[in-house]
C-alpha cells in the first residue's frame, strides 16, 4: 500500500506544482516522514493521511486509491 500513497503524492504534487518542501510546510508533515512514505515498513498513520490531503485539498481515500473515475 506505501508505495500506492507515494505514487498518488507525487501524481498530485505535479498536477499542483508543488515540491515536496512546500507540502511539507503546508501540511505540517515532517520532510522525513513524506519521503518515507513508500516505505513498506511502515505507512503514514491517520493524522498524517489527514494533513497531507487536507494541504492537497483532497480526499484520504484519494490518497490511497489513486484518481477517482
Amino acid at each position: 500500500m506505501g508505495l500506492k500513497i507515494e505514487e498518488n503524492v507525487n501524481q498530485l504534487l505535479e498536477i499542483k506544482d508543488w515540491t515536496i518542501y512546500r507540502l511539507s510546510k503546508e501540511s505540517g508533515v515532517s520532510l522525513t516522514v513524506l519521503y518515507s512514505l513508500g516505505s513498506k515498513k511502515r505507512g503514514p498513520n491517520a493524522e498524517t493521511l489527514l494533513k497531507i490531503s487536507n494541504a492537497l485539498e483532497v480526499t484520504v481515500d484519494r490518497l490511497l486509491k489513486g484518481e477517482a473515475k
